[in-house]
């Protein structure tokens, strides 16, 4: 399946899971890895607890984000200590800086209060699919060049200054 099909089917998936049986980040790291023919059982119950702004808090990041997250550990994360984690958090910041460039901010209760109850669950699954075509599109950078750059930007990040 090339990517542009992935997106679509993966985003399709993602928008029938969101409000049926997983929430958002549960969603996102489903339908992405089961498109990649991936097993995402696993993935999945590490979501778990980061829907609704980490643990229905709304006051931390969105779970689409945090389910994109767990995808990139998924399919780059080492699995020993000692290996580089540089492929995996290049993606990382990546994903991150495409969501924070198109809302405005990750936080997952600013983004709800913008929609207001009546559109929440639609404007939540809205960015649901939006959240998987952005990784799927970022999957697909080439993580080996630049893997020696910071995966932040100095200037805005106090760990790289």
């Amino acid at each position: 399946m090339d990517r542009s099909d992935q997106k679509e089917t993966a985003g399709k998936l993602a928008a029938e899971y969101f409000g049926n049986g997983y929430h958002c980040a549960e969603a996102v790291a489903a339908a992405v890895l089961e498109t990649m023919n991936e097993d995402s059982h696993s993935a999945v119950a590490h979501a778990c607890a980061f829907g609704g702004g980490f643990g229905e808090s709304f006051k931390e990041a969105c779970g689409v984000l945090s389910g994109s997250l767990i995808v990139i550990g998924h399919l780059h994360g080492r699995s020993k200590r000692g290996e580089s984690w540089q492929d995996a958090a290049k993606l990382g910041a990546e994903v991150t800086k495409r969501f924070v460039a198109l809302h405005g901010t990750s936080n997952c209760g600013e983004l709800r209060g913008r929609f207001g109850e009546e559109f929440q669950m639609d404007r939540c699954r809205d960015m649901v699919v939006q959240g998987v075509s952005s990784l799927v599109e970022t999957l697909d950078q080439d993580v080996s060049a630049g893997a020696n750059e910071q995966p932040c930007d100095a200037t805005a990040c106090s760990a790289c200054s």
